[in-house]
């Protein structure tokens, strides 16, 4: 069923609202069902929805709508307020004692009707047309001005190189926080703090920004419609026509009844001395009507000027602002996700770097049988293998998700130095095959190969004891230098005795490619073991 209504109430941050019909039901609505791409909801704009199941359909404004119910006056408002304060009761016109007041009223309503001509005056002269008082761009700017200080406060994490997904690790990074810290609080160094501390911060903006961008409709009549002076002034015209058109249809309507009594009464006096005083009051009071029709007619066709001068204003704009919105959306989006992602990277690191040194982790991690290097991915595998995978919740699916997420960016990196090619080739091939979770990457060239262990964290050094460019203790010393994490190494040929690192494994030069990976897996099993105890 099709209805009309007015509406009460409506808050543009939340997108909720209150319609009273003219049945005095008030009807609570939510933007969501907001139809009508031509004009916003606003404080007092009648409208025409669907009345389904207690709830307000498919609304649009009354002027775009097709209805058949009767609109909301004010005084309908009046009496509902009336209504609810039971101290303010006022007694209805009887329809016998109608006669009996019409003559004292009579006066009063004269009164206000010679009032009629300070209407025009109050709401001053017709404006012709809208100019634009601030343009889209800054509209835009102005409601992403927050959001844009915050990315810009914490511009240095734009250089940390490492990245997680905070989005996808989220839950699982501040369940592994509280359990750590719940073991040994003194993990939670200065640091930590400041960083989980920010990062919960980053992540309340970043929620609200995801509420802010939820809904451009109320962007826009936010930060551009409410902007512009001009429009805001014929806004502010129209609703007072439409109070005074109101107030006019109560006027006309009382005065109506009292012209419907003053002609009975005219014509049961005819011949008696009354007459030509009756005449008078009823021609003065009939001009009075005929003055007040006249104004509903102006204040009408005023309003339904101004309306569409409004309508046409906010179509004009509307595609432009929602182009320059999503853009923005989209831009300050991925920078605030960039640094939430910066941001759990350093925490994620942190946390499990000082776990690594804690005797009560360590302990716990023995106890409950956790193999494995210290970090998030170790963690989450061994949640996981506790879990019956014929009956995985959705919440574990994440899970699940995010592990194979962090086994694609925590791979064991394998560094291998040859002088053939070939065999560059095939060891490299040979240790990927073995285990998905190894990244191996084999050099001819010493330096190409310390590049890359400066950027990468090196758990496994694979050397020739001859080298093309560098005897194999002169590239260690430079290794140590440059490189700061400490590898296990692998001398394949004859023995190297080095001043900076022990030699983990003496290995045959020909050894086939499929041995040497079966030793780079012992060797990264033996580093599990020696950080577990």
């Amino acid at each position: 069923m099709k209805m009309l209504g007015k509406i009460l109430f409506f808050n543009a941050n939340d997108g909720n609202g209150i319609i009273i019909t003219s049945r005095k039901e008030k009807i609570n609505f939510n933007i969501q069902e907001w139809n009508d791409f031509d004009t916003m909801p606003s404080l007092g704009l009648e409208v025409c929805f669907k009345y389904e199941n207690s709830q307000a359909l498919l609304i649009t404004s009354s002027i775009n709508g097709d209805c058949e119910d009767e609109p909301v006056s004010q005084n309908i408002i009046d009496k509902i307020e009336e209504e609810e304060n039971p101290e303010e009761d006022c007694e209805t016109l009887e329809e016998e004692n109608l006669s009996t007041q019409a003559t004292d009223n009579t006066e009063n309503q004269i009164e206000d009707i010679n009032n009629i001509d300070d209407i025009q005056e109050e709401l001053g002269e017709r404006e012709e047309s809208v100019t634009v008082t601030l343009n889209l761009s800054k509209a835009v700017s102005n409601y992403f001005d927050i959001i844009e200080k915050n990315i810009n406060k914490r511009a240095i994490y734009n250089k940390v190189e490492g990245k997680l997904d905070y989005l996808l690790i989220r839950r699982f990074l501040w369940t592994t926080f509280n359990n750590l810290s719940e073991i040994d609080l003194h993990i939670i160094t200065p640091k930590i703090k400041i960083l989980s501390d920010d990062l919960k911060a980053m992540a309340s903006i970043y929620d609200d920004f995801i509420i802010k961008t939820k809904h451009p409709p109320l962007a826009y009549n936010e930060v551009f419609l409410s902007c512009q002076a001009e429009y805001q002034k014929i806004k502010d015209g129209a609703e007072k026509t439409i109070e005074r058109l109101n107030q006019l249809k109560g006027t006309e309507k009382h005065v109506g009844s009292i012209l419907k009594i003053k002609k009975e009464e005219l014509d049961t006096h005819i011949k008696t001395e009354e007459f030509d005083l009756l005449k008078n009051e009823f021609k003065s009071l009939n001009g009075a009507y005929v003055d007040i029709v006249h104004m509903m007619a102006e204040l009408d066709e005023r309003y339904k000027y101004d309306k569409e001068l409004l309508i046409n204003f906010e179509k004009e704009y509307r595609d432009d602002f929602y182009k320059l919105f999503n853009v923005a959306e989209v831009k300050y989006k991925k920078s605030i996700v960039n640094i939430l992602s910066a941001q759990a990277f350093m925490l994620d690191s942190q946390l499990w770097q000082k776990a690594k040194t804690s005797k009560a982790i360590k302990a716990h991690f023995h106890e409950a049988g956790i193999n494995g290097e210290f970090n998030t991915r170790t963690y989450l595998k061994y949640y996981l293998n506790s879990q019956d995978t014929s009956k995985l919740t959705n919440d574990n699916k994440k899970l699940l998700e995010l592990y194979n997420y962090l086994s694609s960016i925590q791979k064991e990196h394998i560094l291998i130095i040859t002088t053939s090619v070939d065999d560059a080739m095939e060891y490299e091939s040979s240790i990927k095959h073995i285990d998905k979770s190894y990244e191996a990457k084999a050099f001819i060239d010493e330096k190409s190969a310390l590049k890359w262990a400066i950027k990468h964290s090196v758990k496994v050094l694979i050397l020739e004891d001859r080298l093309v460019k560098f005897p194999v203790n002169t590239f260690l010393k430079y290794y140590k230098k440059y490189v700061l994490v400490i590898p296990k190494i692998i001398i394949l040929g004859n023995n190297i005795k080095s001043d900076f690192y022990s030699i983990e494994k003496l290995l045959s030069k020909n050894i086939s490619p499929r041995v040497l990976a079966e030793n780079v897996k012992e060797l990264l099993g033996n580093q599990e073991d020696d950080q577990n105890n």
